[in-house]
């Protein structure tokens, strides 16, 4: 479904990626592992369009779609930190961006979908955290997005809700079959969540398999290093 073939991008004419390639099949989900700084957030942004690519192509069911405006992808990516409006109640938090005649039906399900039933007329500042990433998702997930990005979704979360949280979105992705990207720094977080693990380093992708074959044979002492 999706492909980057060399992907690169410079911010202020330093390069941030360089040469990133991989493949997504229909309903895979693929976290994307690293440190702080490594080129992960980036990957995303430019996937969804946020950013311009210096090099290569994003390929969605074969077509490249490199120069496709970003409303036109269909994809969903949520931030990290959930950018919520604190004006807007949690229904319109999650509306937003929908047409009109779609909010009526499609705010109720999303938040029914996990597990925020009733809560439309809620205020942002009433939430709890874990609260606040149910309807971060549900927002993603409203428009029935082709493709869903998940940047540090659980980052701001303390361990043991995170922990509960991870299984919970995971199978929410699988009910809906969506192929799926999530970036953590999280080793156990990104095995959790995913099918397979993308390890990023200084902009690049070095290894790209399940945790138990990165950890039987790491591509470097960095690689073994890291997810140990």
């Amino acid at each position: 479904m999706l492909e980057l073939r060399n992907v690169a991008v410079e911010l202020g004419g330093k390069p941030i990626l360089n040469g990133v390639s991989l493949s997504l099949g229909r309903g895979e989900i693929v976290a994307i592992l690293g440190p702080s700084g490594s080129g992960k957030s980036t990957l995303l942004r430019a996937i969804a369009g946020l950013v311009p690519l210096e090099g290569g192509e994003i390929l969605w069911d074969g077509v490249d779609i490199a120069t496709v405006d970003v409303h036109q992808r269909g994809f969903g990516l949520m931030f990290q930190g959930y950018a919520l409006f604190p004006h807007l109640d949690v229904a319109g938090n999650v509306g937003f961006g929908l047409a009109k005649e779609d909010r009526e039906a499609s705010v109720p399900a999303s938040l029914s979908r996990v597990g925020l039933g009733g809560f439309e007329e809620r205020r942002i500042e009433e939430l709890s955290g874990g609260e606040k990433q149910r309807v971060a998702l549900a927002r993603t997930l409203a428009p029935d997005p082709k493709l869903v990005m998940l940047d540090e979704p659980l980052g701001a979360l303390d361990r043991s809700l995170r922990d509960r949280l991870v299984s919970e979105t995971r199978q929410l992705l699988e009910e809906r079959e969506v192929t799926a990207i999530v970036v953590t720094h999280d080793r156990d977080e990104a095995a959790a969540m995913s099918d397979r693990l993308a390890i990023m380093r200084e902009g690049s992708i070095v290894q790209i398999g399940i945790l138990e074959e990165i950890l039987a044979a790491p591509a470097d002492d960095w690689v073994r290093d890291f997810v140990t």
